[in-house]
C-alpha cells in the first residue's frame, strides 16, 4: 500500500497514458522523471511528477518530440544557477526549443540585464572555449553562437533607444566577430546613451557619412582579432566621428593612437566618457 501523494509505476501508467517502459526508458536518458524507490526497488511517483507527466504528454501529442518536451519542463523548473548548464548543453544537442525556454526562464528570474551577464555571455564564452580545446566541432559552435547572438539581439532592442545624437557602435573593416560590439551597445544603452548597432565590418567611408548625416556624437568600434587594425593605414579612424573610440581584445593604446582614436578599456570607462564633455569643453575652449 503507498503512502498518499505517492504513486506507483502502474498508476502513474494508467493516469498518464504513458507506459511503464517509456517512464523507465525516459528516467535512464533524461533523467527525468524522479521516482523514489522502496526498499524493494519499486518506483514510486509524486503528485506533481504525475502531473507533469500529464503536461509532457500533452506536448507530445502537439508534436514535440520526448527530448524537446522533457526539457521544456525542467527549463521551467531549473533554479537560475543551474540555467547555464542546461542552456549550454541543450545547445550542444541542437535542442533549440529548450534552449528558447532556457532562455525565457533565465529573463524572467534574472532580468535582461542578469540573464545577460549570467547566462548569455557565460555560454558564449564556454563554448568558444570548448570549440578552440577541439571538444565541440564547427558546426555545433556555429549553432550555439547564432542562438545565443540572436537573443543578444533580442534584449539590445528590448533595452530602447534613449534621445539624443546618437553614438554608432560597429567593429572594424574585416572584422566579423561582432559579439563584443554588440555587448557594449547593449551596456551603453542600459547607462542611458543611445547606441545604434550597425553590425559588424562596417566601411569606414560609410560609418563617416552615416555619422555625419545623423550628428553622432561619437563611434565606438571593438576589435577581437589584431589584424584588422594592422591592416589599416595611420589616421584611419579619425574624423568618422567628433569622438573615435576603439577598444576590445585585439585593441591596445598604441593601435589607437596610431589610428587616430582613443582607447578605453571597460564599459564603464567608455560610458564615462560619452558622459563627459569633448576635449575642447573641458578645456574651455
Amino acid at each position: 500500500m503507498t503512502r498518499a501523494g505517492v504513486f506507483t509505476i502502474a498508476e502513474v501508467e494508467a493516469m498518464t497514458g504513458l507506459s511503464a517502459e517509456v517512464l523507465r526508458q525516459w528516467e535512464r536518458r533524461y533523467g527525468f522523471p524522479r521516482p523514489e524507490r522502496t526498499p524493494g526497488g519499486h518506483r514510486l511517483y509524486r503528485l506533481e511528477e504525475v502531473e507533469a507527466l500529464k503536461t509532457i504528454r500533452r506536448w507530445l501529442e502537439e508534436g514535440a518530440t520526448p527530448q524537446a518536451a522533457i526539457r521544456r519542463y525542467l527549463a521551467q523548473e531549473a533554479p537560475a544557477e543551474a540555467l547555464d548548464e542546461a542552456l549550454y548543453r541543450a545547445l550542444l544537442e541542437a535542442d533549440l526549443s529548450g534552449a528558447e525556454a532556457l532562455f525565457r526562464r533565465g529573463v524572467r528570474l534574472l532580468g535582461p540585464e542578469g540573464a545577460l551577464g549570467r547566462l548569455l555571455v557565460p555560454v558564449l564564452r564556454r563554448v568558444g572555449e570548448a570549440w578552440h580545446k577541439g571538444e565541440v566541432g564547427v558546426a555545433e559552435e556555429h549553432l550555439a553562437t547564432t542562438f545565443l547572438r540572436a537573443r543578444l539581439h533580442e534584449l539590445l532592442d528590448l533595452s530602447g533607444f534613449p534621445p539624443g545624437p546618437p553614438v554608432l557602435v560597429t567593429t572594424p573593416p574585416g572584422e566579423r566577430h561582432e559579439i563584443g560590439a554588440m555587448l557594449v551597445a547593449y551596456g551603453l544603452r542600459r547607462r542611458g546613451l543611445p547606441a545604434l548597432y550597425l553590425g559588424p565590418d562596417t566601411p569606414l567611408p560609410d560609418l563617416k557619412r552615416l555619422g555625419e548625416r545623423l550628428g553622432a556624437r561619437a563611434a565606438v568600434l571593438s576589435a577581437l582579432l589584431a589584424e584588422p587594425l594592422r591592416a589599416l593605414p595611420d589616421g584611419a579612424l579619425a574624423g568618422l566621428a567628433p569622438r573615435v573610440y576603439l577598444g576590445g581584445q585585439g585593441a591596445g593604446p598604441e593601435e589607437a593612437r596610431r589610428l587616430g582614436a582613443r582607447f578605453v578599456e571597460g564599459l564603464e570607462a567608455l560610458a564615462e566618457e560619452l558622459h563627459g564633455p569633448e576635449e575642447g569643453e573641458r578645456k574651455g575652449t
